[in-house]
């Protein structure tokens, strides 16, 4: 799994690529905690390029979204394939998290658009 990360604006974007196992969780922690450190409280997560995660890696994205709110941030995610919003649905944590089918559709219904020069 690779992790990319891009500070916007109003929020930071975390890029996750590829399988999200169990080796990597830590990743995926780490980058969200050193955004948080920074002070970046919006963090949206694009999932569009990962095709696989188990109960072990949501339970880990609850874990996240937990720690993210207790410092009176947000955590969003957008790019969920069928199968992973079917993962989200099945385990009841789709109402827990904001999801959206790409960033665009959140920054329009959130609000979080780029400043016009």
């Amino acid at each position: 799994m690779e992790i990319g990360i891009e500070i916007k604006e109003r929020f930071s974007l975390v890029h996750v690529n590829g399988d999200m196992s169990e080796e990597d969780l830590g990743k995926l922690g780490n980058a969200i905690e050193t955004l948080m450190k920074k002070g970046y409280l919006h963090v949206v997560l694009d999932l569009t390029d990962v095709s696989f995660m188990n109960a072990k890696g949501l339970g880990a994205l609850v874990n996240h979204w937990t720690r993210v709110r207790f410092r009176r941030g947000d955590l969003r995610i957008v790019g969920l394939n069928s199968r992973l919003m079917y993962l989200f649905r099945a385990m009841g944590v789709d109402a827990l998290f904001d999801v959206y089918q790409d960033v665009h559709e959140m920054m329009e219904k959130t609000g979080r658009m780029p400043a016009i020069a």
